[in-house]
C-alpha cells in the first residue's frame, strides 16, 4: 500500500511536470513552378523549371518550452531547411541549418546558445518589402555586385534579447569563430561574427538601427572585416503597409550603399505588394551599380494554405576590364547582366 501511494505521487508529479512543458512540430511548405531569364549583354539564356521556397523557405521543427517557475522558462529550437522540389536537404551535411539552440527565458529577456539569427538579420527581415520574400525579393540580389551580403544565422553564438519596455527593445548576437589558426594568419584571427539592434515598435509604427561585423580570414598580418550598417521602418496604414531601409556595407577595399521600399495591400484573403531596390558599390577604381524591382500577389485559401503569383527583375552593371580602360576616356560602357524571373506556387504551414 505504501509502495502504490509512492508510485502515484510520482506518477502525478511527472504528470504536472508535463503539463508544464510542451513541444511542438511544425513546418513551411513552399514550391512553384516558374521560368528564369538570365542576360548577359546580347546573350541569354531560358530555363522552366520547378523550385522551391518562392516566398519562404521550406523547412520542418521542433521547438518547445518547459515551465521552470518564478517566470522562468528553458527554451529550444531545432530547425531544417529543404528542397521541396528535390527532397534534398538545404544545406548538405547539415541538418539543423536553419537553427539549433537552446536558452533560458524570463521577464529580464532571453539568453540563447547555438545557431540563431543575427541581431541584424531580426531588423533587416521586419523592414523587408514582400514579406521578407525568400526568392521574390529585389534586395540582395541587386547586392551581389559588391561585398558578400551579411551572414544572416551565425553558428556557435550566444544571443540575448531584452524585453520590449514602452515599445522600445533590443538584441546582440555573438559568434565565435572558433578557426582560430597560424597558419598563413600571423595574427592568429579567428572570424568572429558580431551583430547588434535596437528597435522601437508600438502600433503601427516600427523603426530600428542594425550593425554587424563579419570578420573576414585573414590574410597574412591583415585582419579585414565587413561592416554592416542597417536603418529601417515600417508604417501599417490598414489598407497598406509601408516599409523601407537603407544599408552600408564596407571593408578595406570596396565600399556599397543600397535602398530598399516596398508598399503591401491587403484586400480580404488576397493581397499584393512591390518593391523596388538599387545599389551601388566602389572599390579599386571600378564603380558598381544595380538595381531590381518584385511583384508578389498571394490569396488564402485558408490560415495554413495559400497560393502566390509573383515576378522579379534586377539588372546589374558591372565594368569590365576593358571598359575601365575606356572610361578613364570618357566613355559609358559597362556589361549588363539581367536576371528576370516569374513563378506561380503554393505555401502551406503546419
Amino acid at each position: 500500500m505504501k509502495k502504490s501511494l509512492i508510485a502515484l505521487a510520482v506518477l502525478a508529479a511527472s504528470g504536472a511536470a508535463m503539463a508544464q512543458s510542451s513541444v511542438t512540430l511544425y513546418g513551411i511548405a513552399d514550391a512553384f513552378v516558374g521560368s528564369t531569364k538570365s542576360e548577359v549583354g546580347n546573350t541569354g539564356l531560358r530555363q522552366n523549371n520547378v523550385s522551391t521556397s518562392g516566398v519562404n523557405g521550406s523547412r520542418w521543427g521542433l521547438k518547445g518550452a518547459e515551465d521552470l517557475g518564478g517566470g522562468m522558462k528553458a527554451i529550444f529550437t531545432l530547425e531544417s531547411g529543404f528542397n521541396l522540389d528535390t527532397g534534398a536537404q538545404k544545406t548538405a551535411g547539415s541538418i539543423f541549418d536553419r537553427q539549433a539552440y537552446v536558452g533560458l527565458q524570463s521577464g529580464f529577456g532571453t539568453v540563447s546558445v547555438g545557431r540563431q539569427y543575427s541581431a541584424y538579420d531580426n531588423l533587416q527581415g521586419a523592414t523587408n518589402h514582400n514579406y521578407d520574400a525568400f526568392t521574390f525579393s529585389a534586395r540582395g540580389a541587386v547586392s551581389a555586385n559588391g561585398i558578400a551580403d551579411y551572414t544572416n544565422r551565425i553558428s556557435n553564438s550566444v544571443a540575448y534579447a531584452t524585453p520590449a519596455f514602452g515599445g522600445f527593445s533590443g538584441a546582440v548576437v555573438y559568434g565565435f569563430g572558433e578557426n582560430k589558426n597560424t597558419v598563413g594568419n600571423v595574427n592568429g584571427d579567428a572570424t568572429d561574427s558580431a551583430s547588434v539592434h535596437i528597435k522601437y515598435a508600438n502600433g503601427p509604427i516600427l523603426v530600428g538601427y542594425a550593425y554587424q561585423q563579419d570578420k573576414l580570414a585573414a590574410v597574412g598580418n591583415v585582419q579585414d572585416k565587413n561592416k554592416y550598417n542597417l536603418l529601417g521602418g515600417s508604417y501599417d496604414l490598414g489598407v497598406a503597409k509601408l516599409t523601407g531601409s537603407y544599408n552600408t556595407a564596407k571593408n578595406n577595399v570596396m565600399k556599397d550603399k543600397e535602398g530598399q521600399i516596398g508598399v503591401s495591400v491587403p484586400f480580404g484573403a488576397a493581397a499584393i505588394s512591390a518593391g523596388y531596390a538599387r545599389s551601388k558599390s566602389e572599390g579599386a577604381g571600378v564603380e558598381r551599380t544595380g538595381k531590381g524591382y518584385s511583384v508578389l500577389a498571394t490569396y488564402a485559401l485558408s490560415k495554413r494554405t495559400g497560393l502566390y503569383l509573383g515576378a522579379q527583375n534586377t539588372k546589374a552593371y558591372i565594368p569590365t576590364a576593358a571598359t575601365a580602360t575606356a572610361g578613364a576616356r570618357g566613355l559609358n560602357v559597362v556589361a549588363e547582366t539581367e536576371v528576370t524571373t516569374y513563378g506561380v506556387g503554393v505555401r502551406h504551414s503546419f
